[in-house]
């Protein structure tokens, strides 16, 4: 088992295209660390960094204490899990998973003891004599696993395992890879673009852009917390409302205002934006958003239905504010129509204002 630190590391391609920026990172022993982001952020290009696979710009990579620069991958003691799961088709599923031990000259009993426990743990017994073209897409990456599995390493990493599977499927490996990972208790990297995975999977997660780390922190931290624009409306679905307006003060008061919408900022919300007046944007999550038809006595702001998906439980109510588009979450039973008039009352505790060249959350 090993932390893995990032120091300043840095990636750049041939022309100067610089694909990661000096990163600072550090996963802790044991940890389920997720890179998420948007296509080329830089998550799976650091991902490589770290597996060995591509040759780092600048900067220091060390996995324990060691400083892995310029060692092979095959010296780094990681394992990797690839997107397209990278099996061996003429091999059985044993075979598959015992090949690197092979490579590697462990003794035979070895590693049949090693191949039959990672089966066992992996719910794949009852198919090591099988080829991959006769399992099922989450059974092959279930193999892909185990071929990591038997080699125990100090760290895995894994490079967006699950994109290959249909959403069913996606479900169930996500509670097996959690599962693994509290049986393993091992250090795993893992990259995606999905952010569901990211919230369901990680320890912790670092959000990327544009080859920059954003955030990183606890999924529910970075959710309740964004430190910017980006990471707010990247992480959580449906995304998290932006009004575009403007900061102002009349008075001894704070407002927001937007088209025909004005809200009066909370008297520590408002002490925070004194230094931002001006161009702004107001972010509310749909769920800290409260529908009624008839007008509030508490601060709210006014929308027109546009439409609604139901969901069972909850519907999601997307709507009208002047030009610009909200959407609300709703009690399933809650009577409302495409059309209707209706008034959203937020959570002032937990609204966000987003200013200053960064877009940054000012109101943290």
């Amino acid at each position: 088992m090993a932390e893995v630190n990032l120091n300043k590391l840095k990636k750049v391609y041939d022309g100067g295209v610089i694909a990661v920026h000096e990163s600072d990172l550090h996963i802790e022993d044991k940890e389920f660390m997720v890179l998420v982001g948007p296509s080329g952020c830089g998550k799976s290009t650091t991902l490589r960094m770290i597996a060995g696979l591509e040759e780092i710009s600048g900067g220091e990579l060390k996995i324990g204490e060691r400083l892995v620069n310029d060692v092979p991958p095959k010296d780094r003691d990681i394992a990797m899990v690839f997107q397209n799961y990278a099996l061996y088709p003429h091999m059985t599923v044993y075979d598959n998973m015992a090949f690197g031990l092979k490579l590697r000259k462990t003794p035979k009993a070895e590693i049949d003891k090693r191949v039959r426990d990672a089966a066992e743990s992996l719910e794949l017994s009852e198919y090591l004599k099988r080829k991959p073209k006769a399992l099922s897409g989450g059974q092959r990456q279930r193999v892909a696993l185990g071929r990591a599995i038997v080699r125990d390493p100090a760290v895995f990493l894994l490079d967006e395992p699950l994109s290959n599977l249909d959403a069913k499927m996606r479900v169930s490996m996500r509670k097996e890879l959690k599962l693994l990972h509290q049986r393993l208790q091992t250090t795993m990297i893992y990259v995606t673009h999905d952010q569901v995975e990211a919230m369901t999977l990680g320890n912790r997660i670092c959000v990327m852009s544009h080859g920059y780390i954003q955030q990183v922190g606890k999924p529910l931290d970075v959710y309740d917390y964004p430190v910017n624009k980006f990471v707010a409306g990247f992480i959580g679905t449906p995304t998290m409302n932006f009004l575009e307006g403007e900061l102002l003060v009349e008075g001894q008061k704070t407002f927001f205002t937007s088209d025909h919408t004005r809200i009066e900022l909370p008297s520590d919300k408002a002490d925070k934006c004194q230094s931002y007046l001006g161009k702004a944007t107001f972010g509310v999550r749909p769920e800290k958003l409260t529908i009624t038809k008839d007008k509030p006595e508490g601060l709210s702001f006014s929308g027109k239905v546009e439409f609604i998906e139901k969901l069972g439980d909850t519907q999601q109510v997307f709507l009208k504010v002047g030009e610009q588009s909200v959407t609300a979450s709703a009690e399933a039973h809650f009577d409302i129509e495409a059309g209707d008039d209706v008034y959203l009352l937020p959570d002032m505790e937990r609204i966000h204002i987003f200013a200053g060249e960064g877009e940054n959350n000012i109101t943290l």
